[in-house]
């Protein structure tokens, strides 16, 4: 019998409110801002999409693994920039699908600054397969049959949904980016009661991000970076370097949880342009947590396309008539 997290379920469900989780954990928070802040949409002046696969705690059961898919351009009419985002997150019996669309509105602030106000708007729906719950009531036989004995556990697949709202700002001054998001801002309560009882609520989880870029050389630059991420119960400090060379090939670390209660991986990753478009990455989290022993590691993926040039590129500009020299 496959054993999910028992302990953190039991509590869980034990409960007629729950909480919702924390953001889904990714390392590559430098290299596409946007998964945790839509006021960075539009900001490369440029198409960008990105793919990521995450597989976290490998070797133990019911571990977090994730995906998303999103894509971003500036849209100059509209005086900002649009993106979207989908995205999975599971969790043991518990799985997250979001479907998030966001604007965001650039102000431009002299010659070197620009600001970003950006917010999004989407739906969240959860899935619970109650099938693979135990209790310690509960009959399970080998044939599959089984009932958990417990009113509040459901037996079978229960899914629902609710609408999102996402709000961030981006600052940057020449090589300085900072930014601060909220996610969700306001999500409705879920009741589900047909099979098995229980509320769920997401709550606002709050991220603050900033990085500085430094040429080195004309071949090597350095950008170090920090990522916050805090909600009533608790707070998390990354802080991370990345090292690149020509543009084309990086490396980096990074260090997730500055304080012991809070501490939890050193992040090893690596990429390089597969084509003038394409780039591919890689990271590995060494565990430092008290989880150290149960698991060994966890591993990340990430595709990126950068359609490199201006969006509008290559289009002929205006023609303007001077009637002081029609005819010449």
């Amino acid at each position: 019998m496959k054993i999910y997290l028992l302990a953190w379920l039991s509590l869980l469900m034990a409960v007629s409110t729950m909480r919702g989780q924390q953001l889904p954990q990714y390392s590559f928070y430098m290299l596409n801002p946007y998964f945790y802040n839509p006021a960075y949409v539009g900001l490369a002046g440029t198409l960008l999409a990105h793919g990521t696969y995450r597989h976290q705690w490998v070797g133990m059961p019911g571990a977090p693994e994730g995906q998303y898919l999103d894509a971003h351009l500036p849209v100059y009419v509209l005086r900002g920039g649009v993106g979207a985002r989908l995205s999975r997150d599971q969790i043991g019996v518990h799985q997250t699908l979001q479907a998030m669309l966001h604007y965001a509105y650039h102000l431009d602030i002299g010659r070197s600054g620009l600001f970003s106000v950006g917010v999004g708007a989407g739906y969240l729906q959860y899935l619970l397969d109650g099938a693979k719950l135990r209790t310690p009531e509960g009959e399970y036989g080998t044939g599959g049959s089984f009932t958990h004995n417990d009113p509040l556990f459901p037996e079978g697949k229960v899914t629902a949904g609710t609408p999102l709202l996402e709000a961030g700002v981006f600052f940057r001054w020449l090589q300085v980016d900072l930014g601060v998001a909220i996610q969700p801002v306001h999500a409705p309560l879920i009741t589900v009661s047909a099979e098995g009882r229980f509320r769920l609520r997401a709550v606002p989880q709050y991220t603050g991000m900033g990085a500085y870029r430094i040429q080195l050389s004309d071949k090597w630059s350095a950008t170090p970076s920090f990522l916050i991420k805090f909600d009533p119960a608790a707070t998390q400090i990354e802080i991370s370097s990345l090292f690149r060379w020509r543009e084309n090939t990086f490396a980096g670390c990074s260090v997730r949880g500055i304080v012991p209660s809070a501490r939890d991986a050193l992040v090893l990753y690596g990429g390089f342009r597969i084509t003038e478009k394409i780039s591919f990455a890689y990271a590995y989290d060494l565990p430092l947590s008290s989880l150290t022993d149960a698991h060994r590691g966890s591993h990340e993926l990430l595709l990126r396309y950068d359609l490199s040039k201006p969006i509008g590129e290559g289009r002929l500009p205006p023609i303007i008539y001077n009637p002081r020299f029609w005819g010449n």
